[in-house]
């Protein structure tokens, strides 16, 4: 029987795992390769009629096979037998090859287990008709499917990555073909658990050597280039070696190189830095950039599942590849949706972001802050400071340590590109949109911000006061220009002086964006009392009980008991548990009965008893619907936890 489970921690849908055949273990991600190697890297084969299996652990059958029960072992993964080309034949090749190998896979029951064969699916089948197919595959125990890469990222490429955003969340993914070293990153962060190698065997009968960006070939004209692997060092003159030592030496290094590649993606999945990895690469590869873009505006809802709500590293956004990945996309969204601007705001005062985070505690924010609070010190609770940035769009104070608004740096030209400007000026409409008509705002920008308000101006109903457009906005002359525009303002607006409810600003605001509208209400009610720095730590406690606590350092709330018990009525951010009484640290997602779809990754979560009573809180270690599908792995580490009654 195969098993497939996945270790926790995510980024995006590349991830870390173990695959069970029978008594044998690989570890994903991991190298498949078509001939023996000295590396440990699983091996796979073909079979035929008349062929025997030497036991590798990937056994690719040709249409030709007929029980041959002896020629296989328990510990074959067997890849279904294939047709011809989908390119070749009509549109609907796909699924008459997904229907061919679960006829097959039927008629041959009784000689090959279902549950270690690996189902080949064809860029050509179409993604709205896959589902049913991969039930019935599924219902007989399939837990691997298989897709051809060209290698060049053309479109058949694309649509491989597409239909892998298809499959349930409990399958395996092998990527076979022409796999170039540079393509492991990407088809891991896309999701795939298993990679072919055979391109390093047919590169060095090509007297080529394989490299992360490019590939070198070997010829008398040319020097060779410089190579610290241990292959090449052994050969310090690789001209002079004949073509058997010299494809030999070749495969050793070509080999490394994959290793190397898989390695560091892994690392860098485990440190939420593997996107960053992915964009970087776009900027010596025009085919590579395109192809991100089509796959983060397709395949969003698939990569925004599995990507964390929180990341302890900074996030660098290079270009424009950042403006639609999917924790800023989210985060775009999310503000949309879930902040709600408190309603004693009169004024909104459009400020530049800062290179650092949080934008408060940079040298130009500061400057602000003290122009506001020695201007209308004791009123600045109303006014609605609002940062515009690139490529998050809009950022209010109160949400400025919230993941990844305290977690991102961007190059600092002050340059803006149309879509940036876009971007931002929408995300700005939408944030008017929030206020009254009534609200008059003040830009306090120039450069590529002025453009930006300039940009929104028809769409925004709320009249608009530049302080000092021509000139940086931290300079002494522009400073005092807040500071007339400011004083002028809460006189003729008479805003009055009332108890001071910054900090409940900030937590209900957050609390409101991590769990969705109505949670700041719930667990920062006007009876609560705060204690604590926005910079370090904000308990609340309601009634001398605490209910929750902002950690700046991670830029999310945590909750106790009592908190998870005030937002249970939301219905959001919740597991169910399925057994009696909770012990340890950890739920397995055998242990999870259901769970809300909407949480991803990292979240802070509510455990419910099959009763509906709360029981734990702790953070997801994966996505809402992965706990549901897979049956082992580590689902929720838990934080606080009672017992459930027996």
């Amino acid at each position: 029987m195969t098993t497939f489970w996945i270790d926790r921690g995510h980024d995006g849908p590349a991830r870390t795992g173990h695959l069970r055949i029978g008594d044998s273990e690989i570890r994903t991600p991991s190298l498949i390769s078509p001939l023996e190697t000295e590396h440990g890297i699983t091996y796979y084969g073909s079979l035929g009629h008349d062929e025997t299996a030497a036991k590798p652990s990937f056994i690719a059958l040709s249409r030709r096979w007929e029980q041959p029960r002896s020629l296989l072992h328990d510990e074959n993964l067997i890849l279904l037998p294939s047709m011809i080309s989908g390119g070749i034949l009509s549109a609907s090749v796909g699924s008459i090859l997904l229907s061919k190998q679960l006829e097959f896979l039927k008629d041959n029951s009784d000689t090959l287990n279902p549950t270690r064969a690996i189902v080949r699916i064809d860029s050509f089948t179409d993604p709205d008709s896959i589902a049913s197919y991969l039930d019935s595959f599924g219902s007989l125990g399939v837990r691997i499917a298989a897709f051809a890469f060209d290698g060049v990222l053309a479109p058949s490429d694309y649509r491989n990555v597409i239909l892998r955003s298809q499959l349930p969340r409990n399958w395996a993914a092998l990527a076979l073909g022409r796999i170039e070293p540079p393509l492991v990153a990407p088809l891991h962060y896309f999701g795939f658990d298993l990679f072919d190698i055979g391109r390093a065997f047919e590169a060095a009968a090509q007297r080529k050597r394989l490299m992360f960006l490019d590939t070198e070939r070997i010829t008398p004209d040319v020097a060779p280039r410089y190579c610290s692997c241990s292959a090449c060092s052994a050969h310090p003159s690789l001209l002079g070696l004949a073509f058997d030592s010299l494809q030999d030496t070749l495969i050793q290094h070509n080999i490394g190189v994959y290793r190397m590649a898989l390695s560091e993606s892994v690392q860098l999945q485990q440190e939420n830095r593997l996107r960053w990895k992915i964009e970087s690469t776009t900027h010596s590869s025009p085919a590579m950039a395109s192809f991100m873009r089509k796959i983060d505006r397709a395949a969003y809802s698939y990569l925004e599942e599995y990507t964390p709500n929180n990341c302890r590293h900074t996030m660098v956004l290079i270009g424009p590849e950042s403006y639609h990945a999917p924790t800023i996309r989210r985060f775009r969204e999310n503000i949309v949706e879930r902040f709600s601007p408190p309603t004693h705001k009169q004024l909104v005062l459009l400020l530049p972001c800062s290179a650092r985070k949080p934008y408060s505690s940079s040298k130009s924010h500061r400057r602000f802050i003290r122009t506001i609070e020695s201007t209308i010190g004791s009123v600045r609770h109303r006014v609605a400071e609002t940062i515009l940035t690139s490529p998050l769009g809009v950022i209010p104070r109160e949400l400025e340590r919230v993941f990844p608004a305290a977690h991102y740096d961007i190059p600092v030209t002050g340059d803006w590109d149309s879509e940036e400007i876009e971007i931002a000026a929408t995300a700005l409409e939408h944030h008017m949109n929030k206020f009254g008509d009534d609200v008059v705002i003040v830009a306090h920008v120039n450069g590529g911000y002025l453009d930006i308000v300039r940009s929104a101006e028809d769409r925004i109903r709320q009249s608009i006061i530049y302080t000092s457009p021509e000139q940086p906005v931290t300079r002494r002359e522009s400073l005092a220009a807040l500071a007339d525009v400011l004083l002028d303002m809460t006189e003729i607006l008479a805003i009055d002086d009332e108890k001071r409810t910054e900090l409940d600003d900030h937590l209900r605001a957050i609390a409101d964006f991590q769990f969705g509208l109505g949670a700041g209400q719930l667990l920062i009610p006007d009876e609560a009392r705060l204690g604590g720095k926005l910079y370090h730590t904000v308990t609340c406690r309601v009634n001398k009980e605490q209910v929750c606590a902002f950690v700046a350092s991670i830029g999310s709330i945590s909750l106790t008991l009592a908190g998870g018990q005030l937002l249970a009525p939301l219905n959001r951010y919740w597991v169910r548990f399925a057994g009696r009484e909770l012990k340890g640290s950890s739920i397995f997602a055998v242990g999870i009965e259901d769970a809300d779809p909407g949480v991803r990754p990292g979240d802070e979560v509510i455990v419910l008893s099959q009763d509906d009573v709360v029981v734990g809180v702790g953070r997801s270690e994966m996505s809402g619907q992965e706990m549901c599908e897979f049956e082992k792995g580590h689902a929720v580490s838990l934080r606080h936890k009672s017992e459930v009654n027996k």
